[in-house]
């Protein structure tokens, strides 16, 4: 981390409202529960790109849920809500598509009604409300993306890319070749898509293998990066690769055994690394020339991997970092200190800067109802029940 010249450290705390210098409580918190610190440091000049670039980042973190952090006036905010381990996630217009461990759900943006929010009036540009849930079973669902009015998604659990879209709790639409049966035993596990122009063009696994998590023994150089729909090995002996995307033309992977951001071609395989990074890479999205790259601390309780990494374990951190595609340099990184160990995937939201996300239990508690005829936040739930037909009024 050599170009990072200095580091501006901000104690937050989230509540499902933004997140400011003051503490506030982490929802909910039972009677005796002390509410969780988010401890944020600006690592160079990330809260200013972000600014800059004026838009959102949407983040599926662990150990709880998902955030949308954006810049007001060069202070952070952070909307924050809990859902069940949150995984892969996707971006489109105003939908934002949530994996969680049985469910894919699916939020709206409701940009008319985000200024009339009642719990906070005339601060939120977006609120991201909850539409639709499809019920999968457990298919530890990693990268997703949007196909016009479906959802593609790769099945990590049932090794194959999967449509989603409520006819069947998933439809297989890919498998690696390699993989000879259908079984919900994550034979390679089978993690990354890249999704361009419409189609399905890479997919990354951590082991051509085709046995129960028969990827685990080899996972520090197993992992392959594949063409889809010939699974053609594009490059192999990769350390845990993760979230191959197609940005500005180019074929970008993160390597997340040894902390790098690769730029490989397509044809011959031959990598280029664009940065090294200080945490496990996992989560990758680009905008107007910046990769945004989330980074995660390794996961104490496997013990040790025989990853690469391993020997900078003291020095890893759970984060997202600001690239430069063109040169590499990395801009700076908001790095969390405290309340999140890791960054499981990360979307840009374009020209959102006090994003708003509601659970559904925030949501039933304020519930929007949003037609083509418009919209309106509902009247709290006690008041419509007291209203009932037969009842005094008054």
């Amino acid at each position: 981390m050599s170009q990072q010249v200095s580091a501006e450290r901000i104690s937050l705390v989230g509540n499902g409202d933004d997140v400011h210098a003051a503490p506030v409580k982490e929802p909910p918190p039972g009677p005796d529960v002390q509410p969780s610190l988010i401890d944020l440091r600006d690592r160079g000049q990330f809260l200013h790109v972000l600014a800059t670039l004026g838009c959102s980042l949407a983040l599926s973190r662990r150990p709880s849920g998902v955030a949308l952090l954006g810049v007001t006036d060069g202070v952070p905010t952070l909307a924050a809500c809990l859902l069940p381990r949150s995984m892969g996630l996707a971006a489109a217009g105003n939908r934002l598509a949530i994996a969680t461990t049985r469910e894919l759900m699916i939020f709206a943006n409701v940009t008319t009604l985000a200024p009339l929010y009642p719990k906070k009036p005339d601060h939120y540009d977006a609120v991201f409300v909850p539409r639709q849930s499809y019920y999968t079973g457990y298919c530890d669902l990693h990268d997703m993306a949007f196909d016009k009015n479906i959802v593609l998604a790769v099945n990590t659990r049932w090794s194959c890319i999967s449509v989603i879209d409520g006819y069947f709790n998933f439809t297989p639409i890919w498998q690696p070749p390699f993989v000879t049966d259908f079984t919900g035993d994550d034979r390679c596990h089978l993690n990354g898509m890249a999704f361009h122009d419409g189609k399905l063009r890479y997919a990354t696994a951590l082991g051509q293998t085709n046995t129960p998590s028969g990827w685990r023994d080899g996972m520090a150089e197993g992992g392959i990066l594949m063409e889809v729909p010939s699974g053609r090995i594009v490059a192999g002996n990769l350390s845990m690769p993760h979230s191959p995307r197609i940005i500005d033309g180019a074929l970008y992977v993160l390597e997340g055994g040894r902390g790098l951001l690769l730029r490989i071609d397509p044809a011959s395989g031959a990598r280029e690394v664009v940065a090294k990074l200080p945490g496990f890479t996992h989560g990758l999205a680009g905008y107007r020339g910046v990769l945004f790259v989330g980074l995660s601390k390794l996961r104490q309780k496997r013990g040790p991997q025989g990853l690469p990494i391993e020997a900078e374990q003291d020095e890893l951190m759970a984060g997202v970092a600001a690239v430069e595609a063109r040169s590499g340099r990395i801009l700076g990184v908001l790095e969390f200190v405290t309340g999140t160990d890791e960054i499981f995937d990360l979307q840009v939201l374009p020209d959102i800067r006090r994003g708003e996300i509601l659970a559904p239990n925030q949501w039933f508690e304020q519930p929007s109802i949003v037609t083509m005829k418009g919209g309106m936040w509902e009247q709290r739930p006690e008041a419509a029940e007291n209203d009932e037909p037969g009842a005094p009024a008054g």
